[in-house]
């Protein structure tokens, strides 16, 4: 029993991949990027759920949507439908968006340390802004706009954390300035 417990021992080892150091420091600059992502796309799924309610409640609703025939013809519906179609267009820029800003955070000065987890709280507001756009976009055009203002401020301030840390981390990588 002691010779098979340590091949059972050295199988474990075989399978076991050590994460090297600079594959954990990667890992842990993208791990509030995985969630902030996360976040992200999930807003969406679930305003999926959202946008669907009014639409499943009308009578005799049958896939595909097709809001111009009278048995799908419902404001609320299509406003959602609408919110949802806008949601996707968005998301498809701004999740890259916000993973490269995660990925240049550390090159920023003073805060670069703490960069990655510092844009994290800017997909969550972009999550929340996306549910309260469609929530609000169901109810009127005018509704939606809360919504729509707090995900476009997400996305510009995304972008300012990108741009900044691709900028620093360029005067730095040439040696043009040192600043952390």
């Amino acid at each position: 029993t002691h010779t098979h417990t340590e091949r059972e021992r050295e199988r474990e080892r075989e399978h076991k991949m050590p994460l090297s150091d600079a594959y954990a420091d990667f890992l842990a600059v993208l791990s509030p990027a995985a969630l902030g992502a996360t976040a992200m796309i999930y807003s969406n799924i679930h305003c999926l759920g959202i946008m669907n309610k009014p639409r499943y409640a009308l009578k005799g609703f049958e896939h595909p949507y097709k809001p111009w025939t009278d048995a799908h013809n419902d404001e609320k519906s299509y406003r959602g439908y609408k919110a949802s179609m806008n949601q996707v267009e968005w998301l498809v820029y701004s999740v890259p968006l916000y993973t490269f800003a995660v990925a240049f955070s550390p090159a920023l000065p003073k805060v670069g340390h703490i960069g990655p987890w510092l844009c994290l709280p800017l997909a969550l507001l972009y999550a929340k802004g996306n549910v309260d756009y469609m929530k609000g976009y169901m109810l009127s055009a005018k509704d939606r706009m809360p919504g729509f203002k707090l995900r476009t401020l997400t996305v510009r301030l995304m972008l300012g954390m990108l741009l900044g840390g691709v900028g620093c981390f360029l005067l730095q990588r040439n040696k043009i300035v040192t600043l952390n």
